[in-house]
């Protein structure tokens, strides 16, 4: 669901941290890596004070809640992880107490999604809709859990939820609702209740109706409707272009149609994220990429060096880019393990059939069979609709 959640830095603790002995010590091979942006990394004006005021407080809950939300937004928006460290720090000690209020457990459990720790945060969530059941925030938050997980049935009756509330997350209910139908084997169905959501939300909110585009853009791409995908895709991007879940997504869809310079100006931002790293990487050739393969398997490098959740994804891809289908199997099954979108599910089928694995193959071609999940891409890689 927008491409979690991709979710993984922990530099806010590397005060109490000890500190590793210097050949320990992380050197990247690429001298154009980029380990941090100071300026971005350096705390503005209006953050100093939000730190000032927590420092301050001999209750610090709500600036706690204050600063740690601050941290968030600026590690989406600058595509700065070490904001998401900085707000697990400020939130850790909250979210254990035993009298932890719902927003820090929510806040907390959107960290752990962060990097990918999927079970811990589906936890909290649960003990915060056993209490309130009507906390449609965390509710939309372990629907988005569960879909990346690959739980339809869990993320259907959340979704379902959303849905029949009536109100401005009427419209992320029905895309929500839509995911999870189509990979519990309901494509057609879930397309149509696309088609048919409600009009009077599609307007509320930029963010949300950029979610269900690009959902139903994707559900477009599963069901062979490539140029429907693309369409959809794009107006999705305008309404939120620091989506790079969408970027992606677009980017993929315009390669596999033979639009590979148009993907690779896509692709062409600052500061990319390791997913648009690696595509940019498999779209180029000769030297540069070389060079953006380097600094891909550098970023990686650096996350197994701090012990962040590494990117299996991403490895996985890149391995394929490289041509190293072993090491690319062994990535994308690691992977699927916790993540199981549409990226997960293609690039394990990529992986399994470069490497000429049957075992990995069959392992794919169970779970396509027992839950009903179609995708037109993986099928045609597969070979044989991927029902055998």
């Amino acid at each position: 669901m927008w491409g979690p959640v991709r979710l993984w830095t922990l530099l806010a603790v590397a005060a109490a941290t000890p500190v590793a002995a210097a050949s320990d010590r992380f050197v990247p091979g690429d001298p154009d890596f980029v380990v941090a942006v100071v300026r971005q990394a350096q705390p503005d004006e209006e953050l100093q004070r939000l730190l000032r005021a927590w420092r301050e407080s001999s209750a610090a809950t709500t600036e706690s809640i204050t600063l740690a939300a601050a941290f968030m937004e600026r590690a989406r928006r600058l595509r700065e992880p070490a904001y998401f460290g900085r707000a697990e720090a400020v939130l850790a000690p909250l979210a254990s107490a035993p009298a932890a209020s719902a927003v820090v457990r929510r806040m907390y459990a959107q960290v752990l999604q962060y990097r990918h720790d999927f079970a811990a945060a589906e936890t909290l969530l649960d003990g915060i809709l056993r209490d309130a059941p009507h906390d449609n925030d965390s509710r939309l938050l372990r629907a988005s859990i569960r879909l990346v997980r690959g739980d339809f049935a869990g993320a259907r009756g959340d979704c379902a939820r959303l849905a029949a509330e009536g109100s401005h997350g009427a419209q992320i209910g029905f895309a929500c609702l839509a995911e999870a139908l189509a990979g519990g084997g309901n494509l057609d169905r879930a397309l149509a209740l696309l088609d048919t959501a409600p009009v009077q939300y599609r307007d509320v909110d930029a963010a949300a109706h950029a979610y269900l585009l690009a959902t139903r853009a994707e559900l477009r791409e599963r069901s062979r409707n490539p140029d429907g995908a693309i369409a959809d895709y794009r107006a999705a991007l305008m309404l939120s272009p620091g989506e790079d879940s969408i970027r992606a997504s677009l980017a993929d869809a315009l390669a596999a149609r033979g639009d590979t310079g148009e993907a690779l100006d896509l692709l062409a931002i600052d500061k990319p994220s390791l997913a648009l790293l690696v595509r940019s990487a498999a779209l180029s050739d000769g030297a540069r990429r070389a060079s953006l393969s380097a600094r891909a398997a550098a970023w990686l490098a650096l996350e197994a060096a701090r012990g962040d959740a590494i990117h299996h994804r991403e490895e996985a891809m890149l391995a394929l880019v490289n041509a190293n289908p072993a090491v690319a199997l062994a990535a994308a099954l690691r992977n699927f393990e916790e993540q199981r979108e549409l990226p997960d599910v293609r690039v394990l089928a990529r992986a399994a059939h470069a490497a000429r694995d049957p075992q990995a193959l069959q392992t794919l071609r169970r779970w396509l069979r027992e839950t009903g999940y179609r995708d037109s891409v993986t099928e045609s890689i597969l070979g044989d609709g991927g029902r055998s």
